[in-house]
């Protein structure tokens, strides 16, 4: 793997560091680090123009190289510079040879890189694997930035106690350059922001030898952007976005009193070190305070109170939904998973649902109207039927097959159904959706209850979980698709695997 950068410094020629670190499941990370001057550095940069990433006169024999399969000039933050231009030149590694597929692989290889070189390689910048990249930085290269805008005045104080800025007064901001930077002409871009509303947006000419340049605002900001550009305009040499502190909240939670817990709870936690944890509890009174915070009577607070009660009676539309108890609840719970389980959107679904019954195949499969579509449905019949609570004489899942048998013909998905169990007992318990779609990440939904007759007897719910709780639950379900409790670390036998033979 390759991840290089080259910046305009001062260091001395031929200074070098090389490290390496053992990554578990990727392999040896090896950071080697090089200063290029004069024509060590132009020949790289032929190089590079030519198309090729090469390494070896830099780095010595041994180092990657790599044909460049693409090239980008963009701005960007980085070195400590807000508005750099940055040359990118992409090589477009094979991710699947570079870490495999070892769980957790990926997260721990950019996690590395990231607080290596202080690069968002979590988020954005994990498009950047492979690259070599040129920093091109303003003139004053690590050291302070010879600008900055500030406010000018003096907070106004309102009478009365607590005391309380008055930010419906007017503020003077000032922009501030250095002696020698002040000698060229600048531009600025001043946006100012209160409670989300635009109260200044202007463009300032800052003229030669004018190291201050007021700009005046109707009222005291909540945010500011400032954008500073060369004597065209054409080009930035710096953006920022600074939001101010309106208020403090405090929250003082004094002990009264400590309880000692000695259970099975804090037995089975004390083996593995989460003894204090398990069985310490502290009673506690909270007291909060908020310091700052608009007026009563102020139209801050009248517009934060609406903020809340919009928040709080009209929510934006999210992927949960609740289907209340009936025939309309149970309607609209089938034609939501119809349209949720369409080939337009997802390649394939597993559903995971220990009771997923004839019933539910009839109501439910029978109505998903996409054929391309895979949807595979992991159950759990074992000894007992769910709904009276009777054992079962015979197979468990003989009604599942013969229902199957059934409608094998009207089915318009491709399905798979497993049964799992744990011995006699079983295999699992919670129920879940997880969608695989064309495009971006894999979405999971947790159902409150199961799919035979959902919303009949009780109503029905299902919650999209958040990203990092859904790829948990993905690998668990996996794991089940697989015949494998990843959370118990045991595996578990399939007992009927449709439309394959029984196992």
């Amino acid at each position: 793997m390759i991840y290089g950068c080259a910046a305009p410094t001062s260091g001395e020629p031929g200074w070098s560091k090389d490290d390496s670190w053992a990554l578990e499941g990727v392999g040896q990370l090896v950071i080697r680090q090089r200063t290029l001057v004069g024509q060590t550095f132009q020949d790289f940069q032929d190089q590079l123009n030519a198309g090729s990433i090469a390494l070896d006169p830099a780095m010595g024999p041994g180092a990657p190289s790599a044909a460049i399969k693409g090239t980008r000039a963009i701005l960007q933050q980085g070195l400590g510079q807000s508005a750099a231009r940055v040359t990118t030149h992409y090589s477009l590694p094979d991710l699947a040879k570079l870490i495999g597929g070892a769980d957790g692989a990926l997260e721990r290889l950019l996690s590395h890189l990231e607080r290596e070189l202080n690069l968002p390689f979590k988020s954005s910048y994990a498009g950047r694997i492979g690259n070599f990249e040129v920093f091109h930085l303003n003139s004053w290269l690590d050291r302070p930035q010879p600008f900055l805008i500030e406010a000018a005045s003096p907070p106004p104080v309102e009478t009365g106690w607590p005391p309380r800025i008055d930010r419906s007064a007017s503020e003077t901001l000032e922009i501030c350059r250095t002696p020698d930077f002040a000698q060229a002409r600048h531009l600025a871009h001043v946006t100012g922001r209160v409670h989300g509303d635009v109260v200044i947006d202007r463009l300032v000419f800052l003229e030669p030898d004018q190291p201050r340049v007021a700009v005046a605002s109707p009222e005291w900001l909540d945010q500011l952007d400032f954008q500073l550009f060369d004597e065209t305009g054409e080009t930035l040499i710096h953006s920022e976005r600074n939001t101010y502190l309106t208020r403090i909240g405090l929250v003082m939670a004094p002990i009264t009193h400590r309880v000692k817990i000695e259970d099975d709870l804090s037995s089975r936690a004390a083996q593995k070190g989460l003894g204090q944890q398990a069985s310490i509890v502290h009673a506690h009174t909270s007291h909060r305070s908020m310091v700052g915070g608009p007026a009563t009577g102020s139209w801050r607070k009248f517009a934060e109170d609406m903020d809340d009660l919009v928040a709080a009676q009209l929510p934006p539309p999210s992927q949960d939904r609740w289907f209340p108890r009936g025939i309309e609840g149970e309607v609209g719970a089938i034609a939501h998973f119809s349209q949720l389980l369409s080939g337009g959107q997802i390649q394939r679904a597993v559903l995971v649902d220990p009771w997923f019954g004839a019933e539910a195949l009839r109501a439910l499969v029978l109505r998903i109207g996409s054929q391309d579509v895979h949807l595979t449905i992991i159950t759990s019949w074992t000894r007992r039927d769910p709904d009276t609570g009777a054992f079962l004489e015979g197979k468990p899942t003989a009604d599942l097959e013969a229902a199957l048998t059934q409608v094998e013909a009207f089915l318009n998905p491709g399905l798979t159904v497993i049964n799992l169990a744990d011995g006699t007992n079983q295999a699992f318990h919670d129920r879940y959706l997880l969608l695989y779609p064309h495009e971006g990440s894999s979405k999971v939904y947790s159902l409150s209850n199961s799919l035979n007759r959902a919303a009949a007897n009780w109503p029905f719910c299902m919650s999209l979980l958040a990203a990092d709780a859904g790829l948990k639950v993905l690998r668990y379900i996996e794991g089940l698709c697989r015949g494998q409790d990843i959370a118990r670390g045991k595996s578990l036998a399939i007992t009927f695997n449709w439309p394959n033979d029984v196992v």
